[in-house]
């Protein structure tokens, strides 16, 4: 059996911070260094104000979607099936990063926004291929699908974290509602 590496205080202060600003982004540091059951001098060497640690869990959250993502681009599947196990993938991690919709400023950073559209530019490449399978319309605009397909994604992540959808069935719903919903007419 393999032994665990111990989390490093920065990974403790994320994963607290990300526990607490689930349940209220609002949260302040204070909480954060009381969760994470470090000294307040640790918090602010890693993260010096509010902004540099939502800039890292957007960082981690992008981080973590990439691998995620990343076995299913490697099987060559179709548009189609690649969509299905991208939501599988991707739907779950919400939990931990749904609160991100409320911290809009994290997007503005240069570094964030890169990331960011990288992975917009990729959806918007996965987008022509379900066009050329017909399961997006030729006449829905790029740029529609992929603002549709990321939002349909932050809205199955705060309708599980809400309650209103269970885990399992919000990669489904979602899936369901673009190809269904986007569907050629």
């Amino acid at each position: 059996m393999r032994k665990q590496k111990k989390k490093s205080s920065k990974e403790e202060l994320l994963d607290a911070a990300i526990a607490i600003l689930v349940d209220n982004p609002s949260a302040s540091l204070s909480e954060v260094v009381k969760k994470a059951g470090v000294g307040r001098a640790t918090l602010y060497r890693y993260f010096p104000t509010r902004e540099a640690l939502v800039k890292e869990i957007a960082l981690l959250a992008i981080k973590q979607t990439d691998e995620a993502i990343a076995p299913i681009a490697a099987k060559q599947l179709s548009s189609q099936e690649t969509l299905r196990e991208m939501l599988e993938a991707i739907v779950p991690l919400g939990d931990r990063f749904h609160f991100l919709m409320s911290e809009s400023s994290a997007y503005k950073d240069p570094e964030v926004a890169q990331a960011y559209n990288r992975q917009l530019e990729d959806l918007n490449t996965l987008i022509e291929e379900l066009k050329r399978e017909g399961v997006v319309a030729m006449d829905i605009s790029n740029a529609w699908a992929v603002a549709a397909i990321d939002s349909l994604i932050w809205t199955a992540w705060y309708s599980v974290q809400t309650g209103y959808v269970a885990p399992k069935e919000a990669a489904s719903l979602v899936y369901r509602t673009i190809t269904k919903g986007l569907q050629p007419q």
